[in-house]
């Protein structure tokens, strides 16, 4: 009799223990002393020359965070899966992560047809994302993004060539795939408020290292100025070979793209490229950019004030004050409603807005044009409309 009372007790605490544990672990991918996150961009390929510095930003966040004791006492422990800049490979990486590995929440992502590629899955299954690039419409609900719109810096680019350049014959250039879709669409509205036609629109295929083809066909159109969304890389390679065939015209793209990964792989060929950001800090010796790169070269001395280190490094920032912000008992839910309720933040080299319409937190970009080896500002603040996404 005694026996079986103490198998009784025993069982009723280890009931009681356990469902006290499984209530405290409720939320996939917190426990008590960890918060597990994951990431998915390239690891490897031509475009690591991008993502490397994004890296070392945000990854020096979270050292610095779990260095200051985590979040609610708990560290986060980040898992990237190695998407090489393919959409389909994002898609697998981002089940694996969290059908396998059970992730809280994707927090860094690099690659606009890869994070239109995953939203699909992630949406249905209520998976919160954080990351930089550009969200495809409708306003997903459990993904938010720092950067400014492709559209709008599409849109403010044409605009400004156009009307302030001068420009008479415009081309597009564009990778053939959702980064070019998005970019067109900025650029269709700026040439239909302005009743303006392209007098050559060309794209190329993701990886292509050899545009001479297409670069002589914006050449033979008599292409002024070229539009010109695409991955670094490809822009690099791009006014390379216009200058081989002494082909010069203004290229203006993305302020992810014309910033510092280009400087070097273009050099002094990057003097008159033209580009829109959402970030001026990196030109400027600002507390936000300073504390920034001190945070990232405690942990990666060798690190310089990159565009993409920069929007790494707000894209963590944003990331844990939220964690923090949703306090102690976390839930996707919680962290979702949290950025949607923050309304302007300060990401220290970056200001940002959210609300339960707007998941994309840039406000207002400029442009800039590389003039005697560094880049100038050519306009004001300009304005970023959710309608234009």
């Amino acid at each position: 009799m005694m026996k079986t009372i103490n198998r009784t007790l025993i069982a009723l605490i280890v009931l009681a223990i356990s469902g006290g544990v499984s209530q405290a672990q409720t939320t996939t991918g917190v426990t008590d002393k960890e918060i597990l996150i994951g990431g998915v961009f390239a690891l490897s390929g031509q475009f690591r020359l991008v993502t490397e510095p994004y890296e070392r930003g945000l990854r020096s966040v979270i050292n610095a965070t779990n260095d200051a004791g985590g979040i609610h006492g708990r560290k986060l422990r980040w898992i990237v899966e190695d998407d090489g800049y393919q959409p389909a490979r994002a898609l697998a990486g981002t089940k694996k992560l969290v059908e396998r590995d059970g992730v809280f929440a994707i927090i860094g992502q690099v690659g606009t047809p890869n994070i239109a590629a995953m939203l699909p899955y992630t949406e249905p299954v209520k998976i919160p994302i954080v990351t930089i690039n550009p969200l495809p419409p409708p306003t997903p609900k459990y993904a938010f993004n720092i950067m400014a719109s492709f559209s709008d810096l599409a849109y403010h680019l044409t605009k400004h060539l156009l009307t302030k350049g001068g420009v008479k014959k415009l081309g597009y250039f564009y990778q053939n795939d959702a980064l070019g879709e998005v970019g067109r669409v900025g650029l269709n509205k700026a040439l239909t408020e302005l009743n303006a036609k392209l007098a050559a629109d060309i794209g190329y295929e993701r990886g292509a290292t050899d545009l001479n083809t297409q670069v002589l066909r914006l050449r033979d159109a008599g292409v002024e100025a070229v539009v010109i969304i695409a991955t670094g890389p490809a822009v690099a390679t791009a006014v390379k070979q216009g200058n081989t065939m002494n082909y010069r015209p203004t290229w203006a793209t993305l302020g992810v793209i014309g910033t510092d990964i280009v400087y070097k792989l273009l050099g002094e060929q990057i003097e008159g490229l033209m580009f829109a950001s959402e970030l001026e800090s990196q030109f400027a010796d600002s507390p936000g950019m300073r504390g920034a790169l001190a945070t990232v070269r405690k942990y990666f001395p060798d690190s310089f004030a990159d565009y993409n280190m920069l929007i790494g490094y707000a894209n963590g920032i944003l990331a844990v004050k939220a964690l923090e912000m949703a306090g102690r008992d976390l839930t996707r839910e919680k962290f979702v409603k949290t950025i949607e309720d923050m309304g302007s933040f300060d990401a220290g080299v970056l200001r940002l807005s959210f609300s339960p319409t707007k998941h994309s937190g840039a406000d207002a970009a400029k442009i800039y044009q590389w003039k005697n080896g560094k880049p100038v500002a050519l306009s004001d603040w300009l304005p970023i409309e959710a309608d234009r996404r």
